[in-house]
């Protein structure tokens, strides 16, 4: 396992260039996914907070599938959370539809902003690749 090997994913997003990070970073079978949001792509800011986490894990799985890396190997999550109180049973709900089986460690926590006041959520993801 060479961990200075190093595949990365950009998202095409507005601020990986500006600021200079991946999307995605894999070091031999360690697989990192940078804070995401539901614009990281691109795409137009969904209006709730559970689309905009729905619209977020799906720019995350199509990084990973990108270097060969499902949802199913993920083992932490980080979501930064612009109002807590309102959106956690959403969050939830959302992350139970994806991650129900694999029951990866997760943490919330509440953040006064986001870099674009329309962002309600950030995800950052760990995984750890079982083959390639």
């Amino acid at each position: 396992m060479d961990l200075n090997v190093r595949d990365r994913v950009s998202s095409g997003g507005p601020y990986e260039d500006a600021v200079g990070y991946s999307r995605v970073l894999c070091a031999g079978p360690f697989v990192y996914v940078a804070g995401t949001t539901a614009s990281s792509d691109g795409s137009p800011i969904p209006p709730t907070c559970k689309e905009q986490t729905v619209q977020t894990i799906e720019i995350i799985k199509s990084k990973l599938a990108q270097v060969g890396v499902k949802l199913d190997e993920v083992v932490r999550v980080r979501m930064f959370v612009v109002n807590i109180k309102r959106d956690w049973q959403d969050i939830s709900s959302v992350m139970k539809t994806y991650f129900a089986e694999t029951r990866p460690v997760m943490t919330m926590v509440e953040v006064a902003q986001l870099i674009d006041e329309q962002m309600l959520i950030e995800i950052e993801m760990d995984a750890v690749r079982t083959q390639g």
